[in-house]
């Protein structure tokens, strides 16, 4: 099944300016849950920029209202953790507690070399008023929502034979903090990147990348560290996306590509586990040969766990000299026929998804003119597309591509679906006469859909 822009049975709303208090970047859409069986909650939107009389970047959010949208600014950070100047990347996740975890880089402490992680957790209606260190640097960093509100933080450390280690903190969705540690020693090489898996039970799979090679680590939810796998290679600024399902079997997907101006087939590989989860190797998903100083852009593969405990994966791929976005459902016995999410005679790239309620996937592209070395994202377009809204034969059942930001300078978007009214909100950066500004835009949910190509594994 092939998407394109037309008209949608999802309603987007026009673009709106969110009123922050000054200069706003890179936004995260986050829904936290009330209770892990209550998987309702208050909404947010929070973003690193200037607020109130603060140094510098602290974080500010806008609590969202009963129709999802966003109220009025202000800083989340208050006393010393709002004296601290932060720096890019933001990361931000719910808890099962109506809490929200977000990460991002102290500018006043450096780790390995780089802005030192550190994270605030709290209540998303009230103030924050200490930010943990998490003594590793702020990337390479993964985080993951868990099924019912557990929440991670994996980074990379130094150990104390003069190699690295990944640092694995957990919140529990009946805990308040992140706490505990569980260590894995990864040798003497520094990881390059770093994805989470967890799965209903919290048992959750550490992956990373690593001198050329792909590795993953599985923690049970009592603590207990199996030996570590070996799953293929990766080449180029590598990419990997992460699920674990409750049969204890899991789907890993990573880029492998040559450096810019290098010679060679992009591949994306998916390595699918036995009950272990036990790796036996990887297969290519797409195989492509990219412009010679074009590479993929950050976000270009997902592997997403759905609300009926399926699994869909999303990659890159080429059609007609074209970047387009294949997404699919995969089983134990494997992935089933993709639905190609492409414009005609432009390239598309996946920017951000997020999962809803009916089994959905609600999914953000970004659509810019190609230049000799990238894309040209001062004028760049973003478009969204809800899954099994359409009957299709094979595919996810997608509809057409609806713009939600017409060609500017939009950048680092975020989407997430309210789980109680099935809306999707979806946030991104923007400039206003040089200064970042936030925008954002409402999907109105489309109901279950009932395709014979939704996704199930």
């Amino acid at each position: 099944m092939l998407a394109s822009a037309g008209a949608s049975p999802d309603s987007w709303s026009a673009p709106a300016t969110l009123a922050t208090c000054g200069a706003a970047r890179q936004p995260k859409v986050v829904f936290p849950f009330k209770a892990p069986d209550e998987l309702v909650g208050s909404g947010a939107i929070v973003w690193l920029g200037a607020c109130g009389a603060g140094t510098g970047a602290t974080i500010g959010i806008a609590d969202l209202g009963g129709d999802d949208r966003p109220q009025a600014p202000r800083a989340l950070l208050a006393g010393a953790a709002a004296r601290t100047r932060l720096v890019p990347p933001l990361y931000a996740l719910g808890t099962a507690t109506g809490e929200i975890v977000a990460v991002a880089g102290s500018a006043g402490a450096s780790v390995l070399g780089s802005p030192e992680a550190v994270a605030a957790d709290g209540v998303a209606s009230a103030d924050v008023e200490r930010l943990r260190p998490l003594g590793g640097p702020d990337t390479p960093l993964a985080t993951m929502d868990g099924f019912i509100g557990d929440a991670d933080v994996a980074t990379i450390a130094g150990s104390a034979d003069g190699g690295y280690e990944i640092v694995v903190r957990a919140q529990r969705h009946y805990a308040k903090a992140l706490h505990g540690r569980r260590i894995l020693p990864v040798g003497s090489a520094r990881p390059s990147a770093l994805a989470l898996g967890m799965d209903f039970r919290a048992d959750r799979l550490v992956v990373w990348a690593q001198r050329g090679q792909i590795w993953a680590q599985d923690i049970t939810n009592d603590g207990r560290i199996r030996a570590r796998q070996l799953l293929g290679p990766s080449g180029y600024a590598p990419q990997i996306a992460a699920v674990l399902s409750d049969d204890n079997r899991a789907f890993v997907i990573w880029t492998d590509e040559p450096p810019p101006g290098a010679g060679g087939a992009t591949q994306i590989l998916l390595a699918h586990s036995a009950v272990g989860p036990t790796f036996h190797g990887a297969h290519t998903l797409a195989s492509f040969t990219e412009p010679a100083g074009v590479r993929l852009t950050p976000g270009a593969i997902g592997a997403e766990r759905l609300s009926d405990e399926g699994v869909a994966l999303l990659w890159p791929a080429m059609v007609a000299g074209n970047y387009v976005v294949e997404a699919a459902g995969v089983t134990q016995t494997g992935v089933r026929p993709p639905s190609i999410l492409a414009e005609a005679g432009q390239d598309v790239r996946l920017a951000a998804v997020a999962t809803g309620p009916d089994n959905e996937l609600v999914v953000v592209l970004a659509l810019a003119p190609r230049t000799a070395s990238g894309f040209d994202q001062l004028h760049q377009e973003l478009l969204a597309t809800r899954s099994d809204v359409v009957r299709a034969s094979t595919g996810l059942g997608f509809g057409p591509l609806d713009v939600i930001a017409p060609s500017g300078a939009n950048i680092d978007p975020s989407v997430a679906i309210d789980p109680g009214s099935d809306t999707a909100l979806a946030a991104w950066q923007t400039s206003a006469a040089g200064v970042p500004q936030i925008e954002y835009a409402l999907g109105s949910g489309s109901g279950s859909g009932s395709g014979s190509g939704s996704a199930s594994g």
